[in-house]
């Protein structure tokens, strides 16, 4: 017996027929399912996308390097694409559930600290909101209506304590309409000469 030492080529793995040069493995025996393979250009077009979704551009570049640099088929490349889509969404439904939540607290602690105000407050909260709704309606437009009630600000106690005041003021017929005028209207003759009446 020889004492000399095998070299690694010699030595066959299992199922393999040491006495037959290995064949070596192809892509395509390799590759039985598609996965690898870069086309010349990615095309996300067979992805299915939400409503309104559109991909951002300079994300979607750093995508198509990464799955260049990975040698990925269009097979592969619109799998992750897929899943990367769903990720999207579901994130951003959650951090719109998220933001949600937040307003919908930060209108609770409005209210609350409406009602717990020591001026406008307590038992006086009734009585403050129907002076402030004078103002209110008078002067806020649909416009602005509707954005202070989205943000909830109807119930932020600085501006419920603005427009009380202003509602004070116009039960007092300190604060004059448009349509009202402030001074009574007088003859351009009689301002400049008032000795001559």
């Amino acid at each position: 017996m020889s004492d000399e030492i095998l070299q690694p080529k010699q030595i066959a793995a299992l199922g393999e027929n040491p006495y037959e040069p290995q064949l070596q493995k192809t892509d395509e025996t390799f590759d039985e399912g598609g996965y690898y393979g870069k086309p010349e250009k990615y095309d996300y077009s067979n992805v299915e996308l939400p409503e309104n979704y559109c991909y951002d551009e300079n994300l979607l570049n750093e995508f198509n390097e990464l799955a260049g640099k990975y040698n990925l088929s269009q097979k592969s490349a619109n799998e992750l694409m897929a899943v990367a889509v769903k990720l999207t969404q579901l994130t951003g439904n959650n951090f719109s559930k998220t933001m949600a939540e937040k307003q919908r607290q930060k209108i609770e602690s409005y209210r609350e600290s409406l009602i717990n105000d020591r001026e406008i407050g307590g038992a006086n909260l009734e009585k403050t909101m129907k002076t402030a709704n004078i103002a209110y309606t008078h002067f806020a437009d649909d416009e602005l209506k509707e954005l202070l009630t989205t943000t909830g600000l109807t119930c932020h106690p600085k501006l419920v304590k603005m427009f009380y005041n202003i509602g004070k003021k116009m039960q007092n017929d300190l604060i004059y309409s448009a349509t009202t005028p402030a001074v009574p209207k007088e003859n351009r003759e009689d301002i400049l000469y008032p000795t001559m009446q």
